[in-house]
C-alpha cells in the first residue's frame, strides 16, 4: 500500500494550479505569476483557470475548430436540508433538527437499496414533491481564455453576455441559493402554523384552488419586440400576467398596488414620462412571467395582503398553499433548466431565485416573527461572488444587490445581531458601488437619481458609505461587548463631519415643508392632510436630514455611551423629532402619493424614540409607529412595545434589561 502510494504521488509531473497552457500541454507549470516561465519561454500566453474549471487537453487546432466543445460530466445533485422552524438555528439546532441532511441517492418507497444515480438525477427535485423525470445533461463549454484575459475595461462598461455569466455561476451557487428559498419558505409556514402537508395536499385535490403553472408560457413567452423584456422594464402593468380566476387577479392586483409599495415606498422619478417607476416591481414582474415559482411567491404575498384586510380563511389558506406550491414548482424549474429544456440559462435561474428570496425576505423582516437572517447565506454568497468576479453583473443582480445592501444597512444599525455581513471586508466589497457600470445601471432603473439621492435607502450615495463604516464600528462593540474601548477617535471624527455634511445637504427645501403644493417636477413631493389643513412636504429633505441625525446620535450613544439626558443627545434629538410634527394631526394617509413612505424612516425615529427624554415628544413619537403599524409593519409594533417599555423604567429610575434578560429584545428586529 504504501509503495503503491508512492508511485501515485510520482506519477503527477505537472502542479494542479497550473496555468491554461501547461495543463493543455500536459507539462509542469511553476505556477509563477502573472506569466509561468514556461509562458514565457515560449512567448505564449498565460492565464490560470479558476478553482474547478477543466482544461481540455487538446491541440490549439482543435480549440480553433471547435470553440465550445461539448463536455459530458456529471452534474453535482442539488442537495438540501429541510427546515422545521427558527429554532433550528439556535443552540439545540442539532438535538431538534427533524429532517437529517439529505442523501446523495435517491431511497425507493419500498426501504430497497437505491438505483444508481442518473446523470439526471436531483435530490432537491424528489425532496420538492415532483415527479417528472429528466434526462442526461451535456454542460456546453466557455471560451475561457476569451473571458479571462479580455479587457477588464471593457467588461465593466457593457452589460456581460448570458455566456460569460453562465461561466461566473455554477450548480453549487444554484443549490446554495435554492437552499435559501426551501428553507425561508418553510420558516414562514412554521412560524404562521401552517402545516405544508395539508397545503400540498390540497393543491392536489382541488386544482382549481390555484393557479395553473402550464398558463405560464415558456418558449413563446414574451415577443422580443416588447419593452417588457428589456434588461431595465419600466411600468410593466398589472395585466402582463394573465391568470386564470378572480382571486388569484385580485391577489395580483393586492401584491402590485400594496406589497411592491411596502418594499420600494418611494417611486423612481423618470423625468422624461414625469411619471413614477416601481423598479423591483417591474423586475419582479418580468420573472413571474417566465418562472412559475417566482409568480407562486408574488401570489403568495398578495393572498397575505388580502387576508390581512379580510380575515378570510379562503385568502389566508390561499397565503400558504401559494408558498407550498412555491416550494413544489421548484424542483421542476431547476431540472428544465439543468437539461436545457427551457431558454433561461443558468444565470436567469440564479437571478429568478435570489429574486424570490429577497422578496420573501422583505416580507419576513417586516413581520412580528423575524427570522430571515438565517435565510440570506446563499444571497450573500451570490452577490459576493458577482461582486468579486470582474466579468460583471447583470442588470438584475445589481438590483438584487442593493436591495441586499438595503438589509444590511438597515440590520447593521437597527438589529442587536447586526447583519450577515460581519466582516470588514465584506462590508467593503457589498456595500459599494463605486464601480461605473453599476453606477450607470442604478441610474437607469432610477434607484439612484441624477442628485444622486437612493430612492432604496432614503438618503444619497455619500450616505451609504457612512453607514457602511458605522456598521464595522458596530460589529467590533457587539462581538467586543464590556471590553469595547472606543480609541478610533481620527474615524469617529470622520463620521460625525461625514454626517454633519449629509444632514446639510438640502434637495428642494431645508425645512421638509412647503409653503406651495407639490410639483411633478419636484421629484418625491406629497401632500399630507391634517386637521388644520394640507401640508406639503419634501420626503427627500425628511429622510436625508432624519438618517444623518440618527447617524450623529448612533455615534454618541452606541459607541462613545453617551446617556440620552445629555445636553447634545438632547439637542440632535430635538432636531430628529421635529422633523415628524407635520404628522402630528395627519389623516388619510393613504390617499397621499407615497403612504409608505412613513416606513422610511422608521429606524431613526426609532433612535429618537429610545433617546427622547421629553414627554411632550412621546405621543408624537407614539403616533408615528401607529402610522406606520396601521399601514403594515409588524416591526414597527416591535419597536413601539421595545420604546414604550423603555420610557417606563426609565421614569422609574431603572436600567433597561439586558437582551438576554429581556423577552422583548430576543426578537431579531430590524427596522424594515
Amino acid at each position: 500500500m504504501g509503495s503503491d502510494k508512492v508511485k501515485k504521488e510520482n506519477k503527477r509531473g505537472y502542479s494542479r494550479g497550473g496555468c491554461r497552457e501547461c495543463k493543455r500541454r500536459k507539462i509542469k507549470c511553476d505556477e509563477q505569476k502573472p506569466s509561468c516561465s514556461q509562458c514565457s519561454r515560449l512567448q505564449k500566453q498565460c492565464s490560470y483557470p479558476k478553482e474547478g474549471e477543466k482544461v481540455l487537453r487538446v491541440s490549439k487546432k482543435f480549440l480553433e475548430s471547435n470553440p465550445n466543445p461539448v463536455v459530458e460530466s456529471n452534474p453535482k445533485p442539488f442537495t438540501i436540508q429541510m427546515y422545521s422552524g427558527p429554532d433550528d438555528f439556535g443552540k439545540g439546532a442539532k438535538k431538534r433538527k427533524i429532517m437529517k441532511k439529505t442523501k446523495m441517492v435517491h431511497t425507493s418507497d419500498n426501504g430497497d437499496a437505491p438505483p444508481k444515480q442518473s446523470k439526471s438525477s436531483s435530490s432537491i427535485f424528489n425532496l420538492l414533491n415532483t415527479t417528472s423525470g429528466t434526462s442526461p445533461l451535456q454542460q456546453t463549454g466557455t471560451d475561457v481564455n476569451a473571458v479571462i484575459t479580455g479587457s477588464a475595461t471593457s467588461m465593466v462598461r457593457g452589460s456581460p453576455s448570458s455566456s460569460v455569466l453562465d461561466y461566473l455561476y455554477n450548480d453549487d451557487d444554484l443549490n446554495l441559493i435554492a437552499a435559501d428559498l426551501n428553507n425561508i419558505v418553510s420558516d414562514i409556514m412554521f412560524t404562521s402554523n401552517m402545516n405544508i402537508e395539508n397545503f400540498q395536499s390540497s393543491i392536489e385535490n382541488d386544482p382549481s384552488f390555484l393557479f395553473n403553472p402550464a398558463l405560464i408560457p415558456e418558449e413563446t413567452s414574451i415577443p422580443e419586440t416588447t419593452h417588457y423584456d428589456n434588461a431595465i422594464p419600466k411600468n410593466i402593468p398589472l395585466d402582463y400576467i394573465k391568470l386564470n380566476t378572480d382571486d388569484e387577479r385580485r391577489y395580483l392586483k393586492d401584491f402590485y398596488d400594496t406589497f411592491a409599495s411596502q418594499i420600494l415606498p418611494f417611486g423612481a422619478y423618470d423625468p422624461i414620462t414625469t411619471r413614477y417607476t416601481n423598479p423591483l416591481r417591474d423586475v419582479i414582474l418580468k420573472y413571474s412571467y417566465k418562472e412559475p415559482f417566482l409568480l407562486s411567491a408574488v401570489l403568495s404575498q398578495g393572498a397575505k395582503i388580502s387576508s390581512e384586510k379580510t380575515n378570510s380563511k379562503k385568502d389566508i389558506d390561499a397565503y400558504g398553499s401559494y408558498l407550498s406550491t412555491c416550494l413544489k414548482l421548484l424542483g421542476p424549474a431547476l431540472s428544465r433548466n439543468r437539461d436545457k429544456k427551457v431558454k433561461d440559462d443558468l444565470t436567469s435561474n440564479v437571478e429568478s431565485i435570489l429574486i424570490t428570496v429577497l422578496l420573501l425576505t422583505s416580507s419576513n423582516a417586516s413581520t412580528a416573527k423575524q427570522s430571515w437572517r438565517p435565510h440570506l447565506k446563499g444571497a450573500k454568497d451570490i452577490i459576493m461572488k458577482a461582486t468579486h468576479s470582474k466579468m460583471g453583473s447583470s442588470k438584475a443582480l445589481i438590483l438584487c444587490k442593493i436591495w441586499f445592501a438595503d438589509f444590511e444597512i438597515l440590520a447593521g444599525q437597527s438589529s442587536h445581531l447586526g447583519g450577515t455581513l460581519k466582516l470588514d471586508e465584506e462590508l467593503d466589497s457589498v456595500i459599494n458601488f463605486t464601480d461605473p457600470y453599476e453606477h450607470k445601471v442604478l441610474q437607469e432603473f432610477g434607484m439612484i437619481q441624477p442628485n444622486t439621492y437612493n430612492i432604496m435607502f432614503g438618503y444619497n450615495t455619500d450616505c451609504v458609505y457612512l453607514f457602511r463604516d458605522l456598521s464595522k464600528i458596530l460589529n467590533k462593540r457587539r462581538i467586543e461587548g464590556d471590553e469595547f474601548v472606543p480609541n478610533d477617535s481620527l474615524e469617529y471624527i470622520r463620521l460625525i463631519s461625514g454626517f454633519y455634511e449629509q444632514y446639510n445637504r438640502v434637495y428642494i427645501d431645508r425645512n421638509c415643508t412647503m409653503s406651495y403644493p407639490p410639483h411633478p417636477l419636484l421629484n418625491l413631493t406629497d401632500t399630507v392632510s391634517t386637521e388644520i389643513g394640507p401640508i406639503h412636504i419634501s420626503w427627500m429633505d425628511i429622510t436625508q436630514q432624519a438618517y444623518s441625525l440618527a447617524g450623529l446620535i448612533t455615534i454618541f450613544t452606541q459607541v462613545f455611551m453617551d446617556p440620552p439626558d445629555l445636553p447634545h443627545i438632547k439637542d440632535l434629538n430635538d432636531k430628529l423629532v421635529s422633523l415628524i410634527t407635520c404628522f402630528e394631526k395627519s389623516k388619510d394617509h393613504m390617499k397621499m402619493r407615497f403612504p409608505y413612505g412613513f416606513s422610511m424612516i422608521q429606524w431613526p425615529i426609532s433612535v429618537a424614540g429610545v433617546n427622547c427624554t421629553e414627554n411632550p415628544q412621546k405621543p408624537l413619537i407614539a403616533k408615528y409607529f401607529e402610522i406606520c403599524a396601521k399601514l403594515g409593519s409588524s416591526s414597527a409594533e416591535i419597536a413601539l412595545k421595545r420604546i414604550k417599555k423603555l420610557w417606563e423604567l426609565r421614569e422609574r429610575g431603572e436600567e433597561f434589561p439586558e437582551l438576554d434578560e429581556d423577552e422583548s429584545t430576543k426578537i431579531d428586529s430590524v427596522a424594515y
